[in-house]
């Protein structure tokens, strides 16, 4: 679901952001859950073609920026590529993230001001509740959290 939404709030900007998606639990190739195909087909966003990957250390050293839905993530993720803190966020994390002074005119000058910003310190309200197997209510919460976060890196990055 990140995925997609991330794609198509990007979309809206007229912002050339690649955004990929994988999981440090996914199963390769399995299709996206009926929760979220229903979840996203109510937002215009056709998911039935989707298929799960498994992060690796080489995608991550690839991306500019990792965004994580669980702080079980982060520790995963830096587990698979020591070092990778630095460039990874939580999705929910986003909104409380404050630069200092005024926003950078360039992307890149943004995703490092961005990078260097004081993290707010964990707390359990900023990991992302995985929605798979729970009630449709759950892929809906978890969308609309999904779409605050991006909203947040969005303002953040452009």
């Amino acid at each position: 679901m990140a995925e997609v939404l991330m794609r198509e709030a990007s979309s809206r900007h007229n912002d050339a952001i690649e955004a990929t998606s994988s999981g440090t639990w996914a199963i390769d190739g399995e299709p996206a859950t009926d929760g979220a195909i229903v979840a996203m087909r109510a937002r215009g966003i056709d998911l039935t073609l989707h298929r799960s990957r498994p992060f690796t250390a080489e995608e991550g050293r690839g991306a500019d920026l990792i965004i994580a839905m669980t702080s079980v993530h982060l520790r995963e993720i830096e587990a698979a590529l020591p070092g990778s803190s630095s460039k990874t966020r939580l999705i929910k994390e986003l909104s409380e993230l404050r630069a200092e002074g005024p926003a950078p005119a360039t992307g890149p000058a943004r995703l490092a001001a961005l990078l260097d910003a004081p993290r707010p310190p964990w707390v359990r309200r900023l990991d992302l509740d995985d929605p798979m197997g729970l009630p449709f209510y759950a892929y809906e919460r978890a969308a609309a959290e999904l779409e605050a976060g991006i909203d947040s890196l969005l303002r953040h990055l452009t």
